[in-house]
């Protein structure tokens, strides 16, 4: 099975159990997503089912034997209370739930903050209905994954076998709140809990940082079993030198799975040299993508294994 593990769900509406921020849906951001998107030009109260109906025709005309779908949590106080204020982006486990019944190539990857309150009986909720991983941000959902008091809920996660997607190093597109908890040598509590983590990007840190993770997810591979990573955004403006470093590595080829990080814009020409200027041509011609994604890293030679492991991986 090949499946795209890092798929962003857009949703606005709050009747959907979806929330964006006044910062978040305007100026030039807004703009080039929509343009992305192909949803210039559509009112902002049908955005989420248009953004749906195109993500369940991309699914489906691709090679893609699954997608995993991301909700997104919101911010919470001390008080484990949620935090309107500080929250710039909300997309609810049930209306992620919601979208992908509508496809059984649509997989579900909730999301659950555990800073908020409810965050054990969240968990096991959403894994009972059927998530096949669990997506967090820290530096975004403002939560320190080395606190020692979210130790109970890494535990619950290694019992009931799901897996953690977790945003690692810079985040560049939500707000930040504090960049310092992307650092991937703040999973250390989740991994000695047991839990399997995904560090998404493998913790690199773009194009436009001195300070890099990448290095201390290489090591820190090769100190615990149960680490991976994905390859999501690596064909994009923002990662691209970062897919010849994972294949240059021989345990981080056998530890990472397929992302796209969708709808971070996908770009062959950066392989130019690599590929050459007629496959990329043949590429930009691809309107799908998800499958641009897919077929651009099957020219870069990324093997069918790396393609093919999420499914050994998600809690399927």
């Amino acid at each position: 099975m090949i499946i795209d593990t890092h798929i962003h769900l857009i949703g606005m509406r709050e009747d959907n159990g979806c929330y964006v921020s006044p910062k978040m849906s305007t100026g030039i951001a807004y703009f080039l997503l929509s343009r992305v998107l192909g949803l210039t030009g559509v009112a902002r109260a049908q955005i989420d089912q248009a953004y749906r109906d195109k993500l369940l025709g991309w699914t489906a005309d691709s090679d893609l034997d699954g997608a995993g779908i991301l909700a997104f949590d919101a911010v919470y106080t001390e008080a484990g209370e949620f935090d309107r204020e500080r929250t710039q982006f909300y997309v609810g486990n049930d209306y992620c739930f919601e979208v992908c019944a509508a496809s059984e190539k649509l997989l579900p990857i909730c999301s659950v903050n555990p800073q908020r309150k409810d965050a054990i009986e969240e968990l096991e909720r959403v894994v009972e209905r059927g998530s096949v991983a669990i997506k967090v941000l820290p530096n975004s959902q403002g939560f320190d994954p080395a606190n020692p008091a979210y130790k109970p809920f890494w535990r619950r996660m290694a019992a009931l076998n799901i897996p953690l997607l977790t945003h690692s190093s810079f985040e560049h597109t939500i707000p930040v709140i504090k960049q310092l908890y992307g650092r991937p040598e703040r999973l250390r509590n989740a991994l000695e809990a047991g839990v399997t983590v995904i560090s998404a990007h493998c913790a690199s840190a773009g194009v436009a940082h001195i300070h890099e993770d990448f290095g201390t997810w290489l090591a820190m591979i090769r100190e615990f079993p149960n680490l991976y990573g994905d390859i999501s955004a690596m064909a994009s403006m923002a990662r691209f030198p970062y897919i010849k470093k994972v294949l240059n590595d021989d345990l981080a080829r056998e530890r990472v799975l397929l992302g796209s990080d969708f709808p971070i814009p996908i770009s062959p020409w950066l392989f130019a040299r690599e590929i050459g200027i007629s496959e990329v041509l043949r590429l930009n011609k691809i309107d799908n993508p998800l499958q641009k994604n897919l077929e651009t890293f099957r020219a870069l030679q990324v093997p069918e294994s790396i393609l093919g492991r999420a499914a050994q991986i998600l809690k399927l």
